[in-house]
């Protein structure tokens, strides 16, 4: 019996062209190149900042980028801080901020949460015309914590003031603390 030639060379053929385009298929694949990024930081002063202000408690701290302010609460009655701190911003330029909650102690479950009624910032411009609050309130033992802030546009060379209430319930019990965090977001 006579093997043909032609039907075998034609599968040859076949069967290396299928081979080499998948030896180039996986070749491809494995080619990749890179690019660079070289970031250069350089530290600069804040431009939004916090200063103390003419109710700033005694014995706060306040720094540009940090303040832990040292209010009082008493009870049945609402203590009123009119310039807690200050959100100074020394640019020329117009930036923006927002107030966000981040964490607030005891937490809620807490019996030590009943004494407290209420905790409400105020941003204020520098004109003391209200922009926005920020208030936390309490239902029995748990804190409703506030929502974010829309973002306030503070012009250049200007201060906006931090006021601050405070109310505890009638029947509060004296020396219970609440520690509270707070971000000032700002937009560059």
């Amino acid at each position: 019996m006579v093997l043909k030639k032609i039907p075998f060379r034609k599968s040859l053929k076949a069967l290396t062209l299928l081979l080499t385009s998948m030896l180039i298929a996986t070749a491809s694949a494995a080619v990749y190149y890179s690019i660079t990024m070289e970031p250069k930081v350089t530290t600069t002063a804040l431009f939004v900042k916090f200063v103390s202000a003419g109710d700033t408690p005694g014995g706060s701290t306040v720094n540009d980028a940090w303040c832990r302010l040292l209010l009082k609460s008493y009870p049945n009655a609402t203590l009123t801080y009119e310039q807690a701190v200050n959100i100074s911003n020394t640019d020329s330029g117009a930036h923006s901020v927002r107030l966000r909650h981040i964490n607030i102690s005891p937490s809620s479950g807490s019996s030590d949460v009943g004494n407290f009624t209420r905790i409400k910032f105020y941003l204020l411009n520098e004109n003391g015309v209200e922009q926005t609050t920020f208030e936390y309130t309490t239902t029995g033992n748990s804190w409703n914590t506030p929502a974010t802030t829309s973002y306030y546009s503070i012009p250049g060379n200007t201060k906006w003031i931090i006021k601050a209430e405070t109310l505890s319930p009638a029947g509060a019990s004296i020396g219970i603390e609440c520690n509270i965090q707070i971000a000032v977001d700002v937009q560059e």
